[in-house]
C-alpha cells in the first residue's frame, strides 16, 4: 500500500507541476500575442502595414537592375495629354498613358528586354531562368525566391497562372492583348516557383509572349464576375517599385515609391502624372515649373529647340526607338464611303503628306507607309509613299462610282452623299491644322469632310464599338511587331483592334504563315509582301513616324539614353536641387 501511496503522490505532483508549467507559458504567449498586435495596430496606423515578418522580409542578393545612384528624394511631374479611364493596362479601355502609369512602376513581367541591346533579347527579372523543350513547344520558367507584391505577399507560380487564365478568360475584355496568346495551350504550375508554358504550335514570338507580361496578384485581382474585373478602374497592386498614392479625379495620379520593394529601389520618390489635355497649356505649364517631363509636339520640339533660355533649364532630347509607332487614318471600311480600295487610296492622294511634314510638323519626322519601324528589318524599303495627287484622286473616285450626279459640289453614289465625319481628339494645333488640311483637300475633289472633335474617352469609345467613319490617331510599337492584331480579320469581332474592318484572304494568310516562320530572314521576306499589300488595300493612310521627343528639368540627373528608350527609374535629383519633400 505504501509503494502504492508513494507512486500516486508522485504522478500528482508530477501533474501539476505541467499545468502550472502550462500556465506559465500560456501567459508568456498571451503577452507575445498582446505585443504582436499592438505591432500590428502601430504598422496600420502609420501606413506601414507588411504582412510578413521581420525574418521574411527580402534581401537584395544578385538582383536584375543595377544599384541606382544618386540621393534619394524629389518628385518627378510628368505631362499627360489625356486623364486615363481605368489603372487595368490589360483591358480595351486602357490607354497608351495607363501602361505608362502601371507596367514597370507597379506591375513587372518575369523577364524584360535587353535597353542596350539591337534587337530582341530578354534579361531576367521577376524570373531568374528558363528552358525550353527539344522541339520548341514547352517553355519552363523559375521564378527568384526573392519577390513579393507591394503589401508584403510572396509572388508565386499560382499569379502567373492566374495572370494567363485571366487574359484567356473569353468575358475579360482583352481581346487584343488575348490575341497574342492563343497558341499557348495551357500554363501549369510545377511546384510554388516553377511554372510550364505548353503551346499548341510554333509562334515566333512564343518566347515573348511567355517571358514578357506583367504578372498580377491573384489575392488582389482574383473575381468571381468578369464584369466587375472589367469596370474596375482604380484597383492598382503589383510588386513594382512603386505603389499608387492617390488619384485626384480630372487632375493627377501621385505614384509613391515602395519602401518594400524586393530590388534596388529607385531615388526618386513620387511619380505625378498631371491631365492637360491642351498641348500648349502644357508647354506653358512646363515653362513655368509645374511640369518637369514632357513629350511635346513636332513643332513645340523645333520652337523650343530655339530657344536658349528654355535650353538652360530643360533638356530637349530626341531619339529613335521602336516603340515610338506611327499615326494614321484609318477608313472604316463597313460604312459606304470606304468599302472600295479606290476611295481609300483616293483619300490618300488628297493627303499633302509631304507639306504636312514641313509646314505642320517642321520637318520633324518623317512620312510612312506601313505599320513597321521604319528603321527596322520588318518594314520594306522599297515602298514609297503615294503622291499627293488630286487628279489621280479624282480619277479613282470616278472609277468606284462616285460622282456629282446633281451638280451640287458632293459626289453620290446610290443616292448617299460623300459626306463623312473625320473624327479625332483636339488638343493641339497640329491635330488642327490637319483636319483643316483634310476639309479643304475633299473639297477640291467633290467630298465634304466633317470636323468631328471628341474627348478621349468619347473618342476611344466610338473605336471600340466602330461608331465612327473616319479616325486620325496612331499605334505605338515593339521591336518587332506581329500585324495580326491590328489587321487580321478575326480581331474585327467584338472589341478586337482591327476597328477598321479589313478583311483580305490574303492578308490573313501572310500573317498566319509570318506567324509560324521561325527563321528572321524568310519572315522578313512575308512581312515586306504584306507591307507591299497593305499599300495597295490602304486601309489606313499612312501618315507620320518620329524620333521619341521629350523635354526634361536639368535637375534630373543620370539621363541615359538607351537603344530602346529612357529609364526613368535611373534618375536622381542631388539633394541641393530638390524641389519636392
Amino acid at each position: 500500500m505504501n509503494g502504492r501511496s508513494g507512486l500516486l503522490t508522485f504522478f500528482l505532483f508530477l501533474f501539476l507541476a505541467v499545468m502550472i508549467l502550462l500556465q506559465i507559458l500560456a501567459m508568456v504567449q498571451s503577452d507575445r500575442l498582446y505585443e504582436r498586435l499592438n505591432m500590428l495596430l502601430d504598422r496600420v496606423a502609420s501606413g506601414s502595414m507588411w504582412r510578413t515578418s521581420q525574418q521574411e522580409q527580402p534581401k537584395a542578393g544578385a538582383l536584375p537592375m543595377q544599384e541606382y545612384p544618386g540621393d534619394e528624394g524629389d518628385a518627378l511631374v510628368r505631362h499627360l495629354a489625356g486623364e486615363p479611364r481605368t489603372l487595368n493596362p490589360i483591358t480595351e479601355e486602357a490607354s497608351l498613358g495607363t501602361r505608362w502609369i502601371i507596367s514597370g512602376n507597379i506591375l513587372e513581367p518575369l523577364f524584360k528586354y535587353d535597353e542596350d541591346f539591337d534587337g530582341i533579347k530578354f534579361k531576367p527579372w521577376l524570373a531568374k531562368s528558363y528552358g525550353t523543350s527539344d522541339d520548341g513547344m514547352e517553355i519552363t520558367v523559375k521564378l527568384r525566391d526573392d519577390i513579393w507584391f507591394s503589401d508584403g505577399v510572396r509572388v508565386t507560380a499560382d499569379d502567373v497562372l492566374f495572370t494567363f487564365n485571366m487574359i484567356m478568360d473569353p468575358n475579360i475584355d482583352t481581346p487584343s492583348l488575348r490575341s497574342y496568346y492563343n497558341n499557348i495551350k495551357e500554363v501549369s504550375k510545377i511546384d510554388d516557383r516553377t511554372v510550364k508554358f505548353s503551346f499548341n504550335e510554333i509562334y515566333w514570338k512564343t518566347l515573348e509572349v511567355a517571358l514578357n507580361f506583367d504578372v498580377f496578384p491573384k489575392h488582389i485581382y482574383d473575381y468571381n464576375d468578369a464584369a466587375e474585373f472589367n469596370t474596375n478602374r482604380d484597383k492598382a497592386v503589383g510588386s513594382g517599385p512603386y505603389v499608387l498614392d492617390k488619384w485626384d479625379v480630372g487632375q493627377r495620379i501621385v505614384l509613391r515609391r515602395n519602401e518594400h520593394y524586393w530590388g534596388h529601389k529607385p531615388k526618386v520618390q513620387k511619380l505625378i502624372y498631371r491631365f492637360i489635355t491642351n498641348t500648349t497649356a502644357a508647354l506653358q505649364a512646363v515653362r513655368s515649373g509645374e511640369v518637369d517631363y514632357m513629350e511635346p509636339t513636332s513643332e513645340q520640339y523645333v520652337e523650343m529647340s530655339e530657344n536658349e533660355q528654355f535650353k538652360e533649364e530643360y533638356n530637349i532630347l530626341s531619339f529613335w526607338e521602336p516603340s515610338g509607332g506611327f499615326s494614321f487614318i484609318g477608313w472604316n471600311e463597313n460604312t459606304p464611303y470606304f468599302k472600295d480600295k479606290r476611295v481609300r487610296l483616293a483619300m490618300t492622294h488628297i493627303m499633302n503628306r509631304a507639306s504636312i511634314l514641313k509646314h505642320v510638323l517642321r520637318g520633324y519626322g518623317t512620312i510612312v507607309t506601313g505599320p513597321f519601324y521604319v528603321h527596322g528589318k520588318q518594314s520594306d524599303p522599297n515602298v514609297k509613299p503615294w503622291p499627293y495627287d488630286l487628279e489621280r484622286a479624282k480619277e479613282l473616285l470616278d472609277e468606284a462610282g462616285w460622282v456629282d450626279s446633281d451638280g451640287d459640289g458632293i459626289r453620290d453614289k446610290d443616292g448617299v452623299r460623300f459626306r463623312f465625319k473625320f473624327s479625332y481628339n483636339p488638343g493641339g494645333s497640329s491635330s488642327e491644322r490637319l483636319v483643316r488640311v483634310l476639309v479643304e483637300s475633299g473639297s477640291k475633289v467633290g467630298v465634304e469632310v466633317l470636323p468631328d472633335p471628341l474627348e478621349w474617352s468619347i473618342f476611344s469609345e466610338r473605336l471600340n464599338n466602330r461608331k465612327f467613319e473616319a479616325a486620325i490617331l496612331m499605334w505605338g510599337g515593339t521591336i518587332e511587331s506581329d500585324p495580326y492584331q491590328i489587321f487580321h480579320s478575326s480581331q474585327m469581332q467584338g472589341r478586337g483592334n482591327n476597328f477598321v474592318g479589313f478583311n483580305n484572304a490574303e492578308a490573313d494568310s501572310i500573317i498566319e504563315e509570318a506567324r509560324r516562320t521561325l527563321d528572321p530572314e524568310k519572315r522578313y521576306v512575308l512581312y515586306h509582301r504584306f507591307h507591299r499589300l497593305l499599300h495597295e488595300e490602304q486601309p489606313y493612310t499612312f501618315l507620320f513616324s518620329r524620333p521619341e521627343p521629350r523635354f526634361l528639368h536639368k535637375r534630373f540627373e543620370n539621363v541615359i539614353v538607351h537603344k530602346l528608350g529612357l529609364n526613368e527609374h535611373e534618375w536622381y535629383v542631388p539633394l541641393v536641387k530638390q524641389k519636392y519633400r
